[in-house]
């Protein structure tokens, strides 16, 4: 579909020149495109062309499952919905799930992705690194802690 810009541009020319081969000659298009722009007797307006998708039935149920009590994460969510005849892949439930956590935000549970936190002194972590250094005249790799 010709824009707004193209319409105008059209209508202008034509008036000047009255003949659609100049027109389309000046404008360096088709001759067709010219005769069905000119056949427009208001401007063109864009019309989005709205799509349904395969998870439009299940959003809600997503969002259920996503916060309290389940805290499913997408995996989980994609098998349930598997199970309740779903018959799309798990990209637009993962995409929908990632614009849904962006929204709610703070609403979804904490269990929905947990950290795992160890009691002090059970575990350390150290950076090791390797050094050489002469050890009774000879040398050797020794390997020490930077910290």
């Amino acid at each position: 579909m010709k824009d707004l810009e193209d319409w105008a541009a059209v209508q202008k020319v034509y008036k000047t020149t009255k003949f659609k081969r100049a027109t389309a000659k000046i404008l360096g298009i088709s001759r067709n495109t010219v005769k069905k722009l000119l056949k427009q007797t208001q401007a063109p307006v864009y019309q989005r062309t709205e799509y349904n998708s395969k998870l439009d039935p299940y959003k809600e149920q997503i969002y259920n499952w996503r916060c309290e009590p389940y805290c499913f994460n997408g995996t989980r969510i994609f098998r349930e919905l598997k199970a309740r005849g779903y018959d799309g892949s798990i990209g637009p439930v993962y995409r929908f799930l990632q614009k849904l956590d962006e929204d709610v935000g703070d609403r979804i549970h904490s269990k929905a992705t947990t950290r795992h936190e160890s009691p002090p002194g059970d575990q350390a972590q150290f950076d090791w690194s390797e050094y050489d250094c002469i050890v009774n005249g000879k040398i050797r790799k020794v390997y020490c802690s930077d910290s």
